[in-house]
């Protein structure tokens, strides 16, 4: 799983100083959060179980739409969190899994756990029944190491902002700081990168989506000055407003999801919040 498979999920994730590890506060589920790397800059999370009840979720999968993964049905995940040090991603779930090698998989061992290795890159780990790694074997043997040490060594600010988020979203992510992109990302980007220089003016940031009724998708960053707060918010409204411009008269549906889109800024504060219909979000989806 590459790094940029990993975070296509929503854009780049609790506990308050680590104290409470069995205690469950807001979406991330903390039997994984044991695996996060002290260095972890961003961390992202779909809680499946309750995915999988949304009116939308049920849709896609009468139709065939979903995503696959080669390694696990998606039923087999319950929870799923994505974190990242900035170098490597790693994927740690929590579901009802079968020791076994995956197709095409080769096995070693590390520290009493095997290792399910394919082309030298990509790295299962199964730690018992219940929960299982993926990513590279870098970021596999590191949260193995965290976790055999006691869990205890993420980053307390980046927790504490999870926690602080509703515990119902399905879909959520928390960032410390953007680092920006590499320049041979930023040429790929063309235009865009114009994008990447805006996130620079964030220090944290934190995503939430509720698809319970509708889709309910609220974004908040700190940006390091009230001026760059200002510059950020302008920035989004002209984005959006180009957005509306360019969707097609015959395509209402989607226009109405934009026109959905709401920028304010409050001091240093830069809140980006859509809220579309159910009956919106179903058609959308079709």
């Amino acid at each position: 799983m590459t790094q940029r498979m990993a975070f296509a999920l929503p854009l780049c994730l609790v506990l308050a100083g680590c104290g409470g590890i069995l205690t469950r506060h807001g979406p991330l589920d903390p039997a994984l959060a044991v695996f996060i790397s002290p260095d972890a800059v961003a961390l992202a999370g779909v809680r499946m179980d309750q995915l999988r009840a949304t009116p939308i979720y049920r849709k896609l999968a009468e139709e065939n739409r979903l995503p696959r993964f080669d390694q696990f049905r998606s039923e087999d995940i319950h929870d799923m969190l994505l974190s990242n040090d900035g170098k490597n991603v790693l994927a740690a779930a929590h579901g009802t899994f079968t020791a076994k090698p995956p197709d095409g998989f080769s096995a070693s061992e590390y520290k009493g756990y095997t290792l399910y290795v394919k082309d030298g890159r990509e790295v299962i780990a199964f730690i018992d029944k219940r929960t299982a790694l993926a990513g590279s074997a870098a970021s596999v043997r590191a949260a193995i190491d965290q976790y055999k040490s006691g869990g205890r060594g993420a980053p307390r600010d980046l927790m504490a902002r999870a926690q602080a988020l509703p515990a119902h979203a399905q879909i959520w992510a928390v960032v410390a700081g953007w680092r920006g992109l590499a320049p041979d990302q930023l040429r790929e980007m063309g235009n865009l990168s114009n994008v990447d220089r805006m996130l620079r003016s964030v220090e944290d940031a934190s995503l939430t989506v509720d698809l319970r009724t509708g889709a309910r998708a609220a974004v908040t960053g700190d940006c390091r000055t009230e001026a760059d707060a200002r510059n950020l918010a302008d920035s989004l409204r002209g984005l959006a407003a180009l957005a509306r411009m360019g969707v097609q008269r015959n395509q209402p549906n989607l226009q109405r999801a934009l026109n959905g889109i709401q920028v304010t800024q409050e001091g240093r504060v830069v809140r980006v919040n859509a809220d579309i219909a159910e009956d919106l979000a179903e058609k959308l989806v079709r």
